[in-house]
């Protein structure tokens, strides 16, 4: 027994340290999982080690707990996080509560017939849910305007653009809700790792000896500064944002009807004279003295009636008083959509060629005058006069001397009426001639 004893003591020291071995490993293992084993990692590591793993603390913290001014979230009705809602269904969200941070922006642009008092209605629908006007621009020129800009809280968002909607006609909607919460984040991790390197670059400053060193330790700490107060001032603003939800709202009147009044001027002719039974015709070639009836057709392609109608043709030598009305009359009113048909008689000259003139006053339903021009659209057919080479016949003749006589017998009355202003003349000068030769005798007599 003495002998085996050796050797029951050295295996029972190996066991014994095999066990505590062990021991030692699970003590190690608990140490590292513990939070005490992190923090002792990140404080022995580098200044930006360690500032990232606040970061990355910070953003945890962000993620898990919802932001103090984000409500639930209203998306649109379609799932994604912003876009254009159909002006037809209005304002549709659902309500979901995910702890993000949501900025709402809507837009409308709203028909109303007084935008003055359309205002001031938009101003007490927002404030009776504690909104806030944040702009407004009015203007008068073209037309009344107005744009409104208001804040509302995330959970009004949807019954202010309702309220906003029912002041008139909606033209067009806009709705976004575009989700910052990654924004926040990052901003706050930014801040969390500039204010760390601020805090290390005056403790630096505080230690430093040499003039050199402090005056760069000081411009350092001065861009550091200056990077940190921008990032709590973006910060901020998107935290503004997601506290308060933003409405432009543009009120407008509706576009003043805009009244034409224009007709369409259709002439044509054809050769002959039977009462304008082929009216309209067409382009006319036609020998030198045949009659020829001018078809004219008028159609009011306008917004209003036509009265106090005159058709005319200088070329031609035609006065309105020679139209022939065969459907329609010139004293109107000419209806939108009426038209106006009949005819001028003449006869086909060489030296004559169409030049119409059209005039008519535009009224309105009332029959008042409307100070808006007359439009007109000509089409004006071709006109061409073939001169007569035949032989002239007796009845030519005669009525070539007869054109003849006529011309003489107005000369001569052209004769008489130029001589008649001047008759006092004559006897003037017989009076005259009287006279002096009743002096001479006197002179010459021998009595005297």
């Amino acid at each position: 027994m003495a002998r085996w004893m050796p050797f029951v003591v050295v295996a029972l020291l190996l066991v014994a340290g095999a066990v505590l071995t062990s021991c030692s490993d699970d003590d190690d293992g608990d140490d590292d999982d513990a939070p005490g084993a992190t923090a002792a990692t990140t404080t022995t590591a580098s200044g930006t080690a360690a500032a990232g793993s606040t970061a990355t603390s910070s953003s945890a913290r962000v993620a898990a707990t919802p932001a103090p001014s984000a409500s639930p979230a209203r998306l649109p009705a379609s799932g994604t996080s912003g876009g254009t809602v159909d002006d037809s269904e209005g304002v549709a969200f659902q309500e979901i509560d995910t702890g993000r941070a949501i900025v709402y922006v809507g837009t409308l642009l709203v028909e109303v017939e007084d935008v003055r008092r359309a205002t001031q209605q938009a101003q007490v629908a927002i404030a009776g849910l504690g909104g806030l006007v944040f702009s407004q621009d009015t203007t008068s020129d073209p037309r009344p305007r107005t744009e409104l800009t208001f804040k509302v809280m995330p959970e009004d968002f949807t019954e202010a653009m309702s309220r906003l909607e029912a002041l008139g006609e909606l033209k067009s909607q806009q709705i976004s809700a575009d989700d910052v919460t990654d924004r926040v984040v990052d901003l706050e991790s930014r801040i969390i790792t500039a204010r760390a390197s601020v805090e290390r670059l005056r403790t630096f400053l505080e230690d430093a000896v040499a003039l050199k060193d402090v005056a760069e330790l000081e411009s350092q700490l001065l861009i550091r500064e200056t990077d940190l107060e921008r990032l709590r001032g973006q910060l901020r603003t998107v935290q503004g944002q997601v506290a308060l939800a933003t409405i432009f709202l543009t009120l407008v009147e509706p576009v003043p009807e805009v009244l034409e009044a224009r007709v369409e001027f259709v002439e044509t002719a054809y050769a002959g004279d039977d009462g304008g039974k082929r009216c309209p015709a067409d382009d006319l070639a036609v020998e030198e003295g045949v009659p020829v009836t001018v078809c004219v057709e008028v159609e009011n392609i306008g917004d209003v009636p036509l009265v106090e109608i005159e058709i005319r043709d200088s070329g031609l030598g035609l006065k309105d008083d020679d139209f022939v009305a065969l459907e329609g009359s010139v004293a109107g009113p000419l209806q939108p959509g009426e038209r106006l048909l009949g005819y001028f008689l003449t006869e086909a000259r060489l030296e004559s060629a169409p030049s119409w003139g059209f005039s008519a006053v535009a009224v309105d339903a009332e029959g008042e005058p409307l100070r808006i021009p007359v439009a007109i659209d000509y089409d004006i057919f071709e006109y061409e006069v073939i001169a007569d080479d035949s032989l002239p016949t007796f009845a030519d003749g005669l009525r070539g001397s007869w054109g003849a006589v006529v011309t003489l017998a107005r000369l001569g009355v052209l004769a008489v009426g130029i001589a008649i202003p001047f008759l006092w003349v004559v006897p003037l000068a017989f009076g005259l001639v009287w006279l002096v030769r009743r002096v001479n005798v006197r002179r010459w007599s021998p009595w005297n």
